[in-house]
């Protein structure tokens, strides 16, 4: 696997003069800005390397190439020179300067006004999202509103109370210019009210301002715009994108002619037998998580059978996971004498969720849309922050039991009479199970500060005759390892104003 690079000569310090779209005689008619706000979209985190495989750095799995840049972080002996720090870094303020180039000039366009205002909602809104992106990697980062130009001193990093702050405003701000939604098909995908709203839910309960996440998680309930799509599994395909509980995802082109337009989600995460690199291999921890269909955990449920591990269990496991003799796209996943093997799962386990299984030999770029933002979060963030305003109070069962009551699911109510704490354990669980490799567990875990015990967890994985093996004891620093690294080319070219997170 190699780091994506979009744009080899871009770094935090493009300036203006090196971007053409940027000159004044381009910003004319309404076309020059509604294509340009298009390719803002582009920059938004890639999925495959930045968000499915950040679950590689928590205790739902492991790397697969260990020697690689993922490999380094998941076992914490990463530097601030890995390529992972600095891809995600580069490409987010590439998109931050886009929407500030965007925003510098739009008031010069002869265009509708109303359209205008749409126009820059959405550059508030991928500006606020690059800059969560940043923060949720980084901590504080620099707060950028206009487009530096040449030989401009670079600003310090700001706290990262203050990103979250200037997030905030700015979701606020575009929830007041989006539509609600987008009906012609060259507009979908693009950010609606909902997207805003649902952005500041998901930042606010990850920096644990539960008032604000429950306010806006409520908001976005209210709106009744989105709802829970029963079929699990269908989420995550093709033929049912753009359902009721996509709130904010990105697009992509089928027959795509790159890894732009296209994903390399397939080629990454696809099992061996599809021509994939199974660059993940999930973890027994996570693979146990899931409950019986009694809605017991495989601890106490009377439903789970060791000679049958995968028998009875939460539909969703078998929707997110492969495992010896699982079918996907008319193939039998099959690892006998393999794991660990190059380019081959190490815990015996591989992906499915996000593998098209249409796409059996990997002969295009993915294109299945990967969500960023879906109704079940806003309904899991509304139920947690309600809980813990108010204890389980009806609305709290209700909430969660929608998800896990879904037609394709239906596992049995949470029961009845749970403290507090046993609401909030249960919540936590459900969202482990539910977003497993959607780029949300990394990032939960940090902000409850469990990052630390859950990667410090004995990795195990499974043979394909059952056998349990171990796989290797990670290391954790919590005095680093809670923030990547400002990657050390970045402090380099901003001539040490840009300062360092601890222990890198």
């Amino acid at each position: 696997m190699t780091v994506i690079v979009w744009g080899c000569n871009d770094s935090f310090l493009d300036k203006t003069p090196q971007d053409q779209l940027s000159d004044a005689s381009f910003w004319k008619i309404e076309d020059d800005a509604v294509k340009f706000s298009a390719s803002i979209y582009r920059y938004l985190v890639t999925p495959a390397d930045y968000l499915i495989l950040s679950d590689a750095f928590t205790d739902n799995a492991v790397p697969t190439h260990i020697m690689a840049a993922q490999g380094q972080i998941s076992t914490g002996t990463a530097t601030s020179s890995n390529g992972y720090f600095l891809q995600v870094w580069r490409t987010a303020y590439q998109g931050i300067r886009r929407c500030n180039i965007l925003l510098d000039n739009i008031e010069n366009v002869d265009m509708d006004e109303n359209r205008r205002q749409i126009l820059i909602g959405e550059a508030e809104f991928l500006r606020a999202f690059f800059h969560a992106t940043l923060l949720k990697y980084y901590g504080g980062i620099p707060i950028i509103t206009h487009v530096l130009e040449l030989n401009e001193i670079i600003s310090p990093r700001n706290s990262a109370d203050d990103v979250y702050n200037f997030i905030i405003e700015e979701c606020d701000k575009a929830a007041t210019k989006l539509p609600i939604n987008r009906q012609s098909n060259d507009e979908i995908g693009r950010a609606t009210k909902g997207a805003a709203l649902a952005l500041k839910a998901h930042v606010s309960y990850l920096m644990n301002d539960y008032a604000v996440a429950f306010k806006a998680s409520e908001e976005v309930i209210n709106l009744e715009e989105y709802d829970i799509f029963d079929d699990y599994e269908g989420l995550f395909l093709a033929d049912n994108e753009n359902n009721c509980e996509v709130i904010f995802d990105r697009q992509y082109l089928e027959n795509a002619p790159d890894n732009i337009l296209g994903s390399q989600i397939d080629q990454y995460f696809a099992s061996a037998e599809m021509a994939g690199w199974e660059a993940i291999g999930p973890s027994q921890d996570l693979v146990d998580s899931y409950e019986c269909i009694d809605g017991e955990s495989i601890n106490e449920s009377l439903l789970y059978d060791l000679a049958n591990p995968f028998e009875n269990r939460d539909p969703r496991l078998a929707a997110t996971v492969l495992w010896h003799g699982s079918e996907i796209g008319g193939v039998i996943f099959n690892t006998e004498g393999r794991v660990g093997s190059a380019n081959s799962t190490r815990t015996g386990y591989s992906l499915r969720k996000y593998v098209n299984p249409e796409n059996v030999g990997i002969k295009y770029p993915g294109w299945i849309n990967f969500i960023y933002l879906r109704y079940a979060e806003i309904l899991l963030i509304y139920a947690e922050t309600l809980n813990e305003q108010n204890g389980p109070v009806q609305e709290v069962y209700d909430a969660v039991n929608k998800i896990r009551q879904r037609s394709t699911v239906e596992l049995p109510p949470l029961e009845a009479g749970m403290s507090k704490e046993e609401m909030k354990e249960a919540i936590r669980n459900e969202r482990r199970v539910e977003f497993a490799f959607e780029g949300l567990h990394l990032f939960e875990t940090r902000s409850w500060r469990t990052t630390e015990a859950d990667v410090e967890k004995p990795v195990y994985g499974r043979l394909h005759d059952g056998t349990i093996i171990f796989i290797e004891q990670r290391d954790f620093d919590p005095g680093k390892n809670y923030l990547w690294g400002i990657p050390l080319t970045e402090i380099d070219l901003s001539k040490n104003v840009l300062t360092q997170n601890l222990g890198y």
